[in-house]
C-alpha cells in the first residue's frame, strides 16, 4: 500500500473518482471528509491553503484518507506537530476521523501514519476528535501498536448523535397531526414545550406548522441564503458570516449541495406556517449516515423556537423516511441547546502519537508535563523552558527504554 500527500489544487478526475468511492465504502462515515464537502473548500475558505491530504492507496483504489496541516507545538518553540485540526477543520468540520477502507480499516490507517512520516512532516501528530471506540479506534489502536509507535489521550469530549433504534424505541407511532415529530426521546419538559411552540405557531400565524422536504430544487439555496443574511450572520457587529457577505463562500455551498444532490445524498427542509418561512436546513448523507450541513431560523419567529424545530423535523425525517442507521449533527455537546434534542453520545478523543525520532516520542512519553506546561502551569519562559526540560527528561527515558504503546 503506497501512501501520497495531495493538495487539494492538484486533484485530478481520478482522484475525486477514488475519493469518492472510500467515502461511499468507509468503515466510518465522514461526510467532512467526503470529497463533495472538502475538495472545493481551498476557493471559498483562505484558511484552508495549509491543508493537505494524506491518501494511502492499492492499485488505483483509495484505502485510507486524512486531511491535516501542521501547527506550533509551543509559540516559544521551534517544532511543529502534524494536526487534523489547524484553522479551517477546527472551525467548520467537527468530526475529524479518518475514511478508512471498511476491508482494510487497520492496514490504511498504518499506511496514512508511516506516510505522513515518510513525506517528511512532523512525527509528532495529534488526531483530534476520533471516536474512542469503534472500528477506527480499534484500527488506530492495533496500528500504532503494531508500528510500536506511543500514542496518549490529549483530551475527551461527547458528541451528541442519534441512533435509528435510540429514537424509534422511544416514539409512539406518529399521529396525524400537522407536524408529527418524534418526541419520546426527549425529556418530558422539553417534550412539552415543542408542543406548546407548535400551538402557538399555529394561533400567532393562523396556519399550524409544516415541514416540506426538498430534494430536487436548487431555488431553496436562494431562500436559504437569504434567511441566514437576514438574521445574526448578516450583521456586521456580530461577525458577519453569512453566505451573501463572502461570495466565494457561497459559491462553494451551492457547489457542495449541488454535488450531493446529484447523488441522492441531499435533503433540504423548509419548516413553514403558511406565507412564512421559520426555518431551512440542509442534511448530507455520505455512506449510509445522515449529517446536518448548514440551517438558519427567522430570528422574528424566535419565541416559538424554530431552530429546535426544525432540527426536531430533521430526526424525524431521518428515522421516518430513510433508512439510516445514525444522524449526526456535526457539533459538539458543549452546544447544549442543540445536544439536548439528541438522545445518544458518542465520545471523542483527542490522541497525540509518535510517528517516529526521539523528541516526538519524548514528548509523548512526558505528556503530563507537557499538559501542564501547555495549560499554564507556569507562564513566559518558565513555561518555555519547562515544556524543553520535559522533552529532554523524556528524551533520556527513551534511551534507557525500549518503546512501548498504548492502545486507543
Amino acid at each position: 500500500m503506497r501512501t501520497r500527500v495531495l493538495s487539494l489544487d492538484d486533484l485530478t478526475s481520478l482522484d475525486h473518482a477514488a475519493w469518492q468511492r472510500l467515502a461511499d465504502r468507509a468503515v466510518s462515515p465522514n461526510a467532512y471528509l467526503d470529497p463533495r464537502f472538502l475538495a472545493g473548500v481551498r476557493h471559498g475558505f483562505s484558511e484552508s491553503a495549509p491543508l493537505r491530504l494524506i491518501v494511502a492507496e492499492h492499485a488505483g483504489s483509495w484505502q485510507g484518507v486524512l486531511a491535516v496541516t501542521t501547527t506550533p507545538v509551543h509559540p516559544r518553540l521551534p517544532w511543529r506537530a502534524t494536526t487534523t485540526g489547524g484553522d479551517f477543520m477546527t472551525s467548520h468540520a467537527d468530526r475529524h476521523h479518518p475514511l478508512l477502507d471498511r476491508d482494510h480499516p487497520t492496514l490504511a490507517a498504518r499506511a496514512l501514519l508511516d506516510g505522513m512520516r515518510e513525506a517528511g512532516l512532523p512525527r509528532l501528530v495529534q488526531l483530534q476528535h476520533l471516536p474512542s471506540t469503534g472500528p477506527v479506534a480499534d484500527a488506530i489502536g492495533a496500528a500504532t501498536s503494531a508500528a510500536r509507535m506511543p500514542l496518549v489521550d490529549r483530551r475527551r469530549s461527547w458528541a451528541p448523535v442519534a441512533l435509528r433504534h435510540t429514537v424509534l424505541s422511544h416514539s409512539a407511532p406518529l399521529g396525524d397531526e400537522p407536524l408529527p415529530l418524534l418526541l419520546g426521546h426527549l425529556t418530558r419538559d422539553d417534550a412539552r414545550n415543542t408542543r406548546r411552540h407548535l400551538r402557538g405557531i399555529a394561533r400567532e400565524l393562523g396556519a399550524p406548522a409544516q415541514v416540506d422536504p426538498v430534494r430536487d430544487d436548487p431555488a431553496l439555496e436562494d431562500e436559504f441564503i437569504a434567511l441566514q443574511h437576514a438574521g445574526w450572520k448578516g450583521r456586521t457587529e456580530t461577525g458577519g458570516a453569512s453566505l451573501r457577505q463572502h461570495p466565494n463562500r457561497e459559491h462553494w455551498f451551492r457547489q457542495t449541495v449541488a454535488a450531493f444532490r446529484a447523488r441522492g445524498d441531499l435533503i433540504g427542509l423548509r419548516l413553514a406556517a403558511g406565507d412564512h418561512t421559520l426555518w431551512i436546513g440542509y442534511l448530507l448523507r455520505s455512506g449510509d449516515t445522515w449529517f446536518k450541513f448548514l440551517d438558519a431560523y427567522a430570528e422574528q419567529f424566535r419565541p416559538f423556537s424554530p431552530g429546535t424545530l426544525g432540527r426536531l423535523a430533521a430526526i424525524t425525517h431521518v428515522f421516518t423516511q430513510t433508512d439510516a442507521p445514525l444522524f449526526d449533527p456535526g457539533f459538539d455537546a458543549r452546544y447544549t441547546v442543540g445536544a439536548r434534542l439528541f438522545p445518544d453520545r458518542r465520545e471523542q478523543v483527542d490522541v497525540v502519537v509518535a510517528t517516529g525520532g526521539v523528541w516526538p516520542s519524548a514528548v509523548v512519553r512526558t505528556w503530563p508535563w507537557v499538559r501542564r506546561a501547555r495549560t499554564g502551569a507556569t507562564s513566559g519562559r518558565a513555561q518555555t523552558q519547562e515544556l524543553a526540560a520535559a522533552a529532554g527528561r523524556g528524551a533520556q527515558f527513551a534511551a534507557r527504554r525500549p518503546t512501548t504503546t498504548r492502545a486507543l
